[in-house]
């Protein structure tokens, strides 16, 4: 039978047994304006089609309750709709969304960070909690998605789990165990986003004299992943490198240098090119490529070249303006009035001018501001976390008015040594700061409302 995928504008559905959970009988519209629904047609009226099957897909795009199915012997009429596209006769959609079809339906995103990113265990699977971080459960990214988020990026460092060349062959078990993790978010329809991490501290370190050993390792792990992974659909998006540089190099953070940004060139296509040739879904998979350190500076953007293909993106990460986000030793700036807007500003245009005018879609994979406490004018010690809020309002006005998407940088540390981005707490599935996981969702952008053609 001929399936077609329909854009409702009212469907009425006259049950012949029991009502169906989601759903409502007789005389009452089973889906809203502007749902997409799916029939297996068997006779056509001159309002639309009716079938033994309609499957109702949300125009939120969250994934929640993706597709409900009327019994077949219910009587199902569809009324007033229009033909959007034909499926396959799989009946998977034959349209699969861009990458900024994909980013228009992302809200905000959060990090799953030191955690698969970590190294340096004895053994391969005890990286995930060498870092302090608890081993990460459903009911974790079960509460990051209750909170409102509906993009979870998962951060993986592959260097101590592959064999050696040329296979690079990466241990299953590892492998199997980023699979179950990507699973929680995914089968629960949230976008989830998997990379590869710490490797410059390993392997990736784009100079002339490895250039070709990294490109081989890089496809090779790749390869791997995108066959693991190859039915998965557009909620499962691929980023090829995580901030690749030359550490302890005196452009690291800066751009890199010529030679330097003509390597990652290299390796962005190499990832895509592996990515493509993978068969299943990954032929028009969404695919993040990034430039040098994922650095938004004139060279490092103005340098990177990007494919003409409809379902790449590119990564930027924006921990802007660096002294109030971070804690530098005696340069900290610990209260936001809004004079430093214009550094974001700076960024953003940046990431204009050179891909959002293109048509370009841009992601900041990575932002976040450092719980911190500091003494106030009066010599009290407060914490900042009134400061950050006013600094995220600001952050986001201006993202939200270029299209861009951003997920939070959390690493599980809240009041410990170091960068503390953690505002999850995963021991207890509550967050640290219920106001700044509140202002995230309220003042991100918000999903598109728009159903996907």
């Amino acid at each position: 039978m001929k399936k077609r995928r329909l854009l409702a504008l009212s469907v009425v559905a006259v049950l012949a047994t029991a009502a169906v959970p989601g759903f409502c009988q007789a005389d009452e519209n089973a889906a809203a304006s502007g749902d997409v629904v799916e029939v297996i047609t068997v006779s056509e009226t001159e309002d639309g089609a009716s079938g033994d099957v309609i499957e109702v897909l949300p125009s939120s795009g969250t994934g929640d309750e993706v597709v409900e199915v009327f019994p077949e012997d219910a009587d199902i009429s569809v009324v007033s709709v229009e033909e959007d596209e034909e499926l396959t006769d799989s009946g998977e959609d034959a349209a699969v969304p861009t990458a900024a079809e994909v980013l228009a339906q992302m809200n905000v995103g959060w990090n799953l960070g030191n955690t698969f990113d970590a190294w340096g265990a004895s053994s391969v699977m005890g990286n995930e909690t060498y870092w302090g971080n608890p081993k990460t459960t459903k009911e974790m990214i079960d509460a990051v998605r209750a909170q409102g988020f509906n993009t979870l990026r998962i951060p993986v460092t592959w260097a101590q789990s592959v064999g050696e060349a040329p296979d690079y062959t990466i241990d299953s078990e590892w492998l199997d165990r980023v699979a179950e993790v990507v699973d929680y978010a995914y089968d629960e329809g949230m976008f989830v986003i998997i990379d590869t991490h710490h490797e410059p501290d390993f392997w990736l370190i784009p100079q002339p004299e490895n250039a070709e050993e990294i490109e081989a390792e890089l496809t090779a792990i790749w390869a791997q992943i995108s066959e693991r992974f190859a039915d998965y659909d557009y909620h499962l998006l691929f980023e090829g490198m995580n901030e690749p540089r030359t550490k302890g190099s005196a452009q690291e953070w800066s751009g890199g240098t010529d030679e330097e940004r003509a390597i990652v060139n290299e390796l962005n296509k190499a990832f895509v090119d592996t990515v493509r040739a993978a068969g299943g879904n990954n032929e028009t998979r969404s695919l993040i490529i990034c430039p040098y350190g994922n650095s938004v500076t004139y060279s490092s953007v103005q340098q990177l070249e990007v494919p003409e293909d409809p379902y790449v993106m590119v990564s930027a990460h924006l921990y802007t303006p660096y002294f109030f986000t971070y804690e530098p030793e005696g340069q900290s700036v610990n209260e936001w009035n809004g004079t430093l807007k214009k550094d974001i500003i700076s960024n953003v245009d940046l990431l204009k001018r050179h891909f959002l005018s293109k048509d370009i879609p841009v992601i900041v994979t990575e932002f976040g501001a450092v719980h911190k406490t500091y003494k106030d004018a009066d010599g009290n010690e407060v914490e900042n976390t009134e400061q950050v809020l006013k600094w995220l309002a600001d952050y986001m006005e201006v993202m939200n008015g270029s299209g861009i998407k951003c997920i939070w940088w959390d690493n599980g540390n809240y009041s410990g040594s170091g960068e503390k981005f953690g505002i999850f707490d995963r021991k207890n599935c509550s967050w640290y700061s219920q106001e700044i996981a509140d202002a995230l969702i309220e003042d991100c952008q918000k999903i598109s409302d728009q159903p996907l053609k």
